[in-house]
């Protein structure tokens, strides 16, 4: 599913994230009975909302790579942004009694149903990025949504002189990832009492969508000089709008993530700062409490991430930090040097 810091050296942002993947329990921690007990299978099956995005691929990649480490005979599955999709993958993962059950909700509300099934035949659920409304899971791992709206709003402050005209592009609403980055950008950028936000369209995390809404923005509302997108898919569609009208890099755009075309965009001018949010390195912690759940151990009950911002004067910093984690897709080749 973040106050503006100016980002140090590259040791300190390899610190600082590193640390934040230790995450913080936002609650006691639980043994895996609290939802199925670990039946000694180090099978895990994980279910991804899409592979049709960027950030979920390298969700899991990292995946994957842990996997390996953790020794984890792991399944990756697309649900392919249907929720009725994502229910039948549960359940044959559960027909087969796999040892644990992963998921990425496509929608909060819709998962309960799969993870419920899951608790049914005391299999231990762990869900990521999306958190279901209901059933019980092992743990749930994601990155601090909230601070994440909070970071976009202080970087696209400070890129207009903390004055100007901007507009919101929202993701899924239906999940609280979505609803957790809004709430945070718009508590925050209400400090700057001179942006004002002329309107806020969703476009479900989705690049084309995010074209055609910043298409139709930009014929209501021409006179715009910022955008802020709620994921990097989101922003590079409205980074193709503007571009169409030249206006990529007079109209300031901070987004979400930290994909490779956004550290791209980044990297050229087009595009000012994104809330970086590591994929890879989700994945690798989704797996690793995974692996110790199967083995019998205590996790913590939820694991909050941290983002990091990235702007031009940082985002080679961040590409060192991606490759050292054994990241290299995930960064542009003229960042790899």
């Amino acid at each position: 599913m973040s106050v503006t810091r100016t980002v140090r050296a590259a040791a300190t942002l390899t610190a600082v994230t590193a640390l934040a993947l230790t995450g913080c329990s936002r609650g006691a921690t639980t043994d895996a009975a609290s939802s199925g007990k670990a039946s000694g299978k180090k099978t895990a099956t994980l279910i991804m909302s899409t592979l049709n995005n960027p950030f979920f691929v390298s969700v899991g990649n990292g995946a994957k790579s842990q996997a390996a480490k953790s020794g984890v005979k792991l399944s990756v599955q697309n649900a392919n942004n249907s929720d009725s999709t994502a229910l039948n993958l549960a359940t044959t993962a559960v027909s087969k009694q796999v040892g644990a059950l992963i998921i990425d909700p496509v929608s909060s509300t819709s998962a309960t149903a799969s993870v419920k099934q899951a608790n049914g035949a005391n299999i231990p659920v762990l869900a990521f990025d999306r958190k279901p409304e209901g059933g019980e899971l092992a743990s749930f791992i994601g990155y601090d949504a909230i601070q994440a709206g909070r970071n976009a709003a202080d970087a696209l402050a400070k890129s207009l002189g903390e004055k100007g005209t901007i507009v919101e592009i929202q993701g899924l609403l239906g999940t609280n990832v979505a609803q957790d980055r809004s709430k945070g950008f718009e508590e925050q950028i209400a400090k700057y009492p001179k942006i004002k936000t002329v309107t806020k369209q969703a476009a479900d995390f989705d690049r084309a969508k995010a074209l055609d809404v910043m298409t139709n923005i930009l014929q209501a509302h021409p006179d715009i000089n910022g955008v802020y997108a709620a994921n990097d898919e989101m922003a590079m569609g409205a980074l193709a709008a503007l571009k169409s009208r030249h206006l990529a890099g007079k109209v300031k755009l901070v987004g979400n993530d930290g994909i490779a075309d956004a550290l791209a965009a980044i990297q050229d001018g087009t595009m000012y700062a994104t809330n970086a949010e590591s994929p890879y390195a989700l994945g690798q912690k989704v797996v690793s409490l995974t692996g110790e759940v199967l083995d019998g151990k205590k996790v913590s009950a939820a694991e909050t991430l941290q983002g990091k911002l990235v702007t031009k004067d940082t985002v080679k910093e961040y590409a060192q930090y991606l490759v050292g984690i054994g990241d290299s897709a995930d960064v542009p080749a003229a960042l790899r040097k």
